[in-house]
């Protein structure tokens, strides 16, 4: 008897297991909420954790009553419990026209040119509820079922690091721990600025934070909630001991109707930046990670009274805020220019960090046939997992120098002079006009795209903050487009919204031409 009822047991474990999401090792379906009411939609995410081609089968499907849309699609990166992975995810919203239990229609996607369906998914559609629009008629219409007399919200920042070296680039994030919310609803106080004392910080796009949905906090059991809207990249300039994160959010229980708003201060992570080893080597400037070191353009060969021009790349793991251009001790050799990038993506290791590019050019200005000797390039960066310094070195390199160009002085024609100058001068017309033209055509093109912008946002009325996101999501947009657009709205709701979209770097632009024509093609 105890071995049929724990065959049951297990059985019962794996029926309802199936309910929730399809067990796969690279695709899963999650479907939520369960129970809703008519006029509101469920949303079915599926989820392909890898890069490889992922994509829906199917768009629109209705089926005894039900009707699944699908609203896009995007990729996150997760840093779960510290662990970082890929994940692209395909979004579908499920809704119903009566009440009654339904059963999910199969849904289909390919990924990795194998296919992968739905489980069988029940849900309830009911016809109200507690709390609708029109609860104004009842005026007793509040919900007394769960107290939040004890909530006691609190907001913690967090970093993936609490012990780290001066220069080294973290990852850090707010949460939000709460008990008795059913849908908790944080933003963050867009009137108080965020104290990160000593440190570079930039916000990361299309990065999201996951943690357990609930842990012990301070011996209680809390449910938790990453504010995804800004993760932060944070490079530490002094050593010492930090309180960083420190600021104001405000939350609430976004389904209860006589729930109020309430400001709480963040509890800010205290971090420790150590100084870097004593001794450093000469051609240190502060460079943290693993790089490598290569020249880019190098000349065949220069003339005498001319300029060399050398391109040299020094690329790798970590931040590039310690990369500085090396001086040569021969004055004819002068740094013309530089760039630099920097992203978070996937490393070598599998892990995924912070990646820079940094780029230098060099002028050699070349002023005898003879050649000379000149300093070989070095760097030098402290390696992490190492605890140690290394140089990179590069020879100087060799090319072929040639003795002064000679100017040809032989007489022409002037009847060769007169066939030259008329081509010449038909070229030189028709590169201006092509000039003008092309500029005409790009500022045309400008000033109709900032048009779109104002439009757009003229069209979203009072809709701010939440509202807007939400708005923008039932229209099609995805989660963090919509997070990004209401962000930049409520940043710059006193200002000329055409200086707001030409101040926009060129991929935000993008984002918001983009978001313009999903809005265009839902009118």
């Amino acid at each position: 008897m105890r071995n049929s009822g724990k065959s049951k047991f297990f059985l019962l474990y794996f029926l309802i297991a199936s309910i929730t999401k399809l067990y796969s090792t690279e695709v899963e379906f999650f479907f939520h909420p369960n129970e809703f009411s008519i006029g509101e939609v469920a949303k079915l995410e599926v989820k392909a954790y890898g890069d490889k081609p992922f994509r829906t089968l199917q768009t629109n499907v209705k089926k005894n009553g039900v009707r699944v849309r699908y609203v896009g699609s995007g990729t996150e990166t997760q840093i779960i419990n510290f662990k970082v992975s890929k994940t692209q995810i395909i979004n579908f919203y499920v809704d119903t026209d009566r009440e009654g239990s339904f059963q999910l229609p199969e849904i289909s996607v390919q990924y990795d040119n194998q296919q992968y369906s739905s489980p069988s998914i029940s849900f309830k559609v009911s016809k109200k509820t507690k709390n609708s629009q029109n609860s104004f008629l009842n005026p007793f219409s509040f919900d007394f079922e769960e107290s939040s007399t004890d909530e006691n919200p609190e907001v913690t920042f967090h970093t993936n690091k609490s012990v780290f070296y001066k220069g080294e680039p973290i990852v850090g994030y707010f949460v939000l721990y709460y008990n008795h919310y059913r849908q908790p609803f944080l933003e963050r106080d867009p009137n108080q600025s965020i104290s990160f004392p000593f440190f570079l910080s930039e916000t990361l796009r299309q990065v999201t934070v996951q943690i357990e949905p609930e842990v012990i906090r301070n011996t209680i059991p809390r449910k938790t909630l990453v504010f995804s809207k800004e993760i932060y990249g944070l490079t530490a300039l002094k050593s010492g001991s930090f309180l960083l994160g420190k600021t104001k959010f405000i939350t609430g229980d976004s389904l209860r109707f006589n729930s109020l708003q309430e400001t709480i201060d963040t509890s800010p992570a205290k971090v420790t930046v150590l100084d870097l080893p004593n001794n450093p080597p000469k051609f240190f400037t502060g460079a943290i990670g693993k790089f490598k070191m290569y020249f880019l353009k190098i000349p065949n060969q220069v003339f005498v009274g001319e300029t060399a021009y050398i391109e040299l790349m020094i690329e790798g793991e970590g931040g590039y805020e310690g990369i500085t251009p090396m001086e040569f001790s021969n004055p004819n050799i002068k740094l013309i220019s530089q760039s630099k990038t920097k992203n978070f993506q996937q490393l070598e290791s599998g892990e995924y960090g912070f990646y820079s590019k940094v780029k230098f050019l060099y002028g050699y200005q070349i002023t005898k046939i003879s050649k000379e000797l000149n300093d070989p390039y070095q760097f030098s960066y402290f390696a992490i997992p190492e605890k140690k310094y290394n140089t990179l070195t590069l020879p100087f390199p060799n090319f072929q120098i040639l003795p002064k160009r000679s100017i040809n002085t032989a007489p022409n024609s002037k009847a060769q002079n007169q066939n030259l100058k008329l081509p010449v001068l038909f070229l030189v017309l028709l590169a201006v006009f092509g000039i003008l033209g092309y500029v005409g055509m790009k500022q045309y093109k400008f000033n109709l795209e900032t048009k779109s912008f104002v439009a757009m946002v003229e069209g979203f009325g009072k809709k701010r903050n939440y509202f807007l996101s939400e708005f923008l999501e039932k229209q099609g947009v995805s989660a963090t487009d919509s997070s990004w657009l209401s962000e930049l709205i409520s940043q710059n709701k006193d200002s000329n919204f055409s200086d707001v979209y030409k101040n926009l770097s060129k991929e935000d632009r993008t984002t918001a031409l983009n978001i313009s024509k999903q809005m265009k093609l839902k009118e």
